[in-house]
């Protein structure tokens, strides 16, 4: 008697197809989710873009300020997708937030004011520091008003200005901003800072920095003396470190045009 169950044989070329069809499933299943995270992006935007665009109308801000804003989101939009990262990390435990800080800001905590901080004090001074960004001939700084942080350029130019007399010309790896007086005084900018190109800049609270070097008094020793050697700049008003002659006596200028 014949049996009715017949074996099954796969032949040579079967296993070599069933995998290229599961790699194939993978490829278009990343592929798929691919398209799906962009459509669900650009979907988002649309939406901050129509909120942004109601805000303007409701409000009936002028059009030069209008321009301004959209430039702004439009430009910030491109730079980091519209993800905000202090809001992504902002549930993450502190232990892990500071090791993802460390390496998010290692250019502006390479610097040689932050050498003599211990490795808790840079995981601290870490968590404080934040990013911006500015388009051309935006004022990041305007003479007379209060600073609120110390800022490191991370790319792009800008221009210290006092009385139409441009002071300095500021670029990658600058540090501007201002040493801390011995009290909580508030601190008086000397000039104003503008932006010449597009610029990414990290920033740390003067409110943030002070309660740092409290925790780290031994630091603060060294930060307070070193900070004179490390600004581009000192925007305090009255700091000894103001530079009043024109730009195109300053070396700064030089550089600036040889590049």
């Amino acid at each position: 008697m014949l049996s009715s169950h017949l074996p099954l044989h796969f032949g040579p070329q079967q296993p070599r197809t069933m995998t290229l069809t599961l790699m194939h499933a993978v490829v278009f299943g990343n592929v798929t989710a691919i398209i799906q995270r962009m459509y669900s992006r650009r979907s988002l935007y649309h939406t901050r873009m129509n909120d942004l665009k109601d805000f303007i109308r409701v409000h009936r801000l002028p059009q030069q300020l209008k321009q301004r804003m959209l430039e702004y989101f439009q430009t910030t939009w491109s730079v980091n997708n519209g993800i905000d990262a202090n809001e992504l990390l902002h549930d993450f435990p502190d232990e892990l937030r500071a090791d993802i800080a460390m390496h998010l800001n290692k250019d502006i905590l390479q610097l040689p004011v932050f050498k003599g901080a211990s490795r808790g004090c840079l995981r601290s001074l870490s968590l404080h520091i934040k990013t911006s960004f500015c388009v051309p001939g935006e004022y990041l700084i305007r003479q007379g008003d209060a600073l609120h942080a110390n800022y490191f350029v991370c790319s792009g130019s800008l221009e210290v200005l006092k009385d139409s007399m441009v002071l300095a010309i500021l670029g990658k790896g600058d540090l501007i901003g201002s040493d801390l007086p011995g009290t909580e005084q508030v601190i008086k900018t000397n000039a104003d800072v503008k932006a010449l190109t597009y610029c990414d800049l990290q920033y740390i609270s003067v409110r943030g920095l002070r309660e740092v070097l409290e925790l780290y008094p031994e630091y603060a020793n060294v930060f307070t003396t070193d900070i004179h050697n490390n600004l581009t700049y000192n925007l305090r008003e009255g700091s000894q470190d103001e530079v009043l002659e024109p730009l195109w006596l300053s070396p700064l200028f030089e550089n600036f045009v040889a590049h």
